[in-house]
């Protein structure tokens, strides 16, 4: 929060692994608290995650929040997809993370 808030940070910076030690229903409430943060300190943030509970508290229909599937090819370069939500779908981010529906998992699980 501190990062968010305060004066001295950077208006774009990166967290990695911002999801650490942290309860999976918390994960989802500190993202949604970090929107409302980023956006009254004009603030940007990138975040990396393994955990599919950060997912449920991003905001898709949002287009200041973006989630993006970085992974690399065979060749060993970097793409990057943006995911952006589907029209008529139910599922929670974590789910279709899960299930395989947005990217971000390697062949085979």
């Amino acid at each position: 929060f501190a990062l968010f808030s305060s004066d001295l940070t950077p208006k774009l910076f990166a967290i990695d692994n911002i999801d650490a030690s942290l309860n999976p229903k918390l994960c989802s409430k500190l993202i949604q608290e970090l929107v409302v943060l980023a956006e009254r300190h004009n603030k940007q943030a990138l975040l990396t995650t393994h955990n599919p509970a950060v997912l449920d508290g991003l905001n898709l229909d949002d287009d200041e929040q973006r989630l993006f599937v970085v992974s690399r090819n065979p060749n060993g370069f970097t793409r990057i997809k943006r995911v952006q939500k589907s029209p008529g779908t139910d599922l929670k981010l974590s789910e279709m993370f899960m299930r395989g529906v947005i990217g971000g998992l390697p062949k085979g699980f």
